[in-house]
């Protein structure tokens, strides 16, 4: 199983590779996970709506038509860790790319939301991309362990 996730933001640095590589080296050799980090496109001479706009055209890049597509937004659903569960392991059953998409601190354009397959919120707390990056890595891991009878989940 592949889950590509699409994030604007800035590079990694060393305590978010090491966070994250803790999840990652826990998970089954079958399950790849593919991050594609984007640029942010911020800059003083574009409005808010030119910067969604162009971090919009950057995402759409980047999503092969088939995948089963997740988008983070505050206005999405909300779920539990074990709905997120079966969220990934129903992509897993039917063979598809789950990709999940990050925006920019701006949020995501209209049409990104509108073409996923489903947006969901984490929270209504707001949180910065970089340590997002790390929750959305510790919940998948949170789903193997809870599909996989794991003790982890509690």
């Amino acid at each position: 199983m592949i889950i590509r996730i699409i994030s604007i933001g800035n590079k990694l640095n060393s305590w978010e590779l090491d966070s994250i590589n803790y999840y990652l080296k826990q998970l089954p050799k079958n399950l790849k996970i593919d991050f594609i980090n984007l640029k942010s496109q911020q800059n003083p001479n574009y409005s808010e709506s030119e910067v969604i706009s162009k971090e919009s055209k950057l995402i759409m890049s980047k999503i092969p038509k088939d995948d089963f597509v997740v988008a983070f937004d505050i206005n999405g659903d909300q779920m539990s860790s074990k709905k997120f569960s079966d969220l990934i392991f129903d992509c897993f059953k039917t063979s598809k790319v789950l990709t999940f998409i990050i925006g920019g601190s701006f949020g995501l354009s209209s049409e990104i939301k509108d073409n996923s397959n489903w947006v969901l919120s984490a929270s209504l707390f707001t949180f910065p991309h970089r340590l997002f990056r790390l929750i959305l890595i510790e919940q998948i891991y949170r789903a193997h362990t809870i599909k996989n009878n794991m003790p982890y989940h509690k």
